[in-house]
């Protein structure tokens, strides 16, 4: 499958682009383990660039710039 007719498919099913899909599901990854990690391990460990980029990208998503669970 080419990339574009992907990038169309998917647009199709989730209703978002590829890469905006990819961010959101990482950042979902990340709710769990915020829940015993530092924000700046979590970051490290999504490979992020830094806990601010991290905190940026949370905040953009979800409207909130940290999780705590449990």
């Amino acid at each position: 499958m080419s990339t574009r007719t992907f990038d169309r498919r998917f647009r199709e099913l989730a209703s978002t682009s590829p890469t905006t899909g990819r961010t959101r599901a990482r950042l979902l990854v990340s709710l769990p383990l915020l829940t015993t990690e530092s924000m700046t391990s979590v970051a490290d460990r999504l490979s992020y660039a830094s806990p601010a980029a991290f905190t940026a990208a949370l905040l953009h998503t979800f409207g909130t710039p940290s999780f705590r669970l449990g």
